[in-house]
């Protein structure tokens, strides 16, 4: 018996994971991995369209994350990581045929309430973006991430908190084929991570300048647990790391130097594959090429009915 598709979407642009990201969803993503026919999708194409002057960057961060996942325990063996510009002649026609049931104000909407849609001018032009949005950014955020996922025919979707969004995407997609079209799709099942997001080392929600690394070098590591003085974060960061019975324990506990190195041990010791396990560009390519020879076949199965109900023969 085939296993149901669980997929897996994550932007790359910012490159090397940190803590934030590997507490909340990837770390989760390996532990059920294997229950499922796993895709992991790295939307590099996205990062291009919203960072236009990062451009040069975005392969060098693409192939950290990918990196990153195979250091998590992500298994390339049994699974597959995949990049949307590797796949893009793959998806991009089914997006085309979503978007005939979308209409120009909900996606409109949508890109409104977007990161790139509330740029004031200058924050647009700082990014390398033009005064005006083009045809690709307002379809492409708003609608790429949804088709991907529908066209890989996901029982299920997972991914960072940030995601969910998409769920409601899909919902629109599926409520207007099956209204227009009279063709029924599933809506992928959302899996949440068990710590949606976690805050960083100055007791703050975590993002780039205030996180720790996956691939920390040893000291910077220790450095920065030596730094924090929240006692919940430590906490927050045990339950993460399925280790409840430690984050208990410093209730009764002040937060000594002595409480700090055990912890320290304890996330050094996590996190040492990332430190130590450098892959060489050929590997990475090589994953994420075998990657996309595996799920090619599956853009085909989803794509002909939907050809059908639109009466394209």
């Amino acid at each position: 018996m085939s296993k149901k598709i669980l997929v897996s979407a994550h932007n790359p642009v910012t490159g090397p994971r940190h803590l934030g990201h590997y507490f909340g969803a990837m770390k989760s993503l390996v532990e059920c991995q294997y229950e499922y026919n796993t895709i992991v999708v790295l939307d590099d194409l996205l990062a291009h369209y919203m960072y236009p002057k990062e451009r040069e960057y975005i392969k060098n961060r693409t192939l950290y994350v990918v990196q990153d996942f195979i250091n998590s325990g992500f298994d390339i063996e049994k699974n597959n990581i995949v990049l949307t510009s590797d796949i893009a002649h793959l998806f991009l026609e089914h997006m085309l045929y979503y978007s005939t049931v979308i209409d120009v104000e909900y996606c409109n909407h949508l890109h409104q309430n977007s990161f790139l849609g509330s740029l004031k001018s200058y924050q647009r032009k700082e990014l390398g973006l033009t005064n005006y949005p083009s045809v690709t950014e307002w379809l492409y955020p708003q609608m790429g991430i949804a088709s991907m996922v529908l066209s890989l025919g996901a029982e299920y979707f997972q991914g960072g908190e940030e995601i969910i969004g998409y769920i409601y995407i899909m919902e629109e997609i599926i409520e207007n084929l099956k209204l227009k079209n009279n063709l029924s799709i599933n809506v992928p099942e959302y899996i949440p991570s068990k710590i949606g997001y976690i805050n960083g080392v100055d007791g703050t929600y975590m993002i780039q300048k205030n996180c720790v690394f996956l691939g920390e070098e040893i000291g910077t590591l220790k450095k920065k647990i030596f730094e924090i003085n929240d006692k919940r974060v430590f906490q927050e960061w045990y339950n993460s790391l399925h280790k409840e019975e430690k984050s208990k324990d410093l209730n009764s506990k002040e937060l000594s130097n002595l409480v700090k190195e055990e912890f320290f041990e304890t996330l050094a010791k996590e996190l040492k594959p990332f430190r130590e396990n450098k892959l060489s560009n050929q590997f990475l390519l090589e994953a994420v090429e075998k990657g996309k020879n595996n799920v090619s076949g599956l853009f085909a199965e989803t794509l002909t009915p939907l050809k059908d109900s639109l009466k394209i023969y």
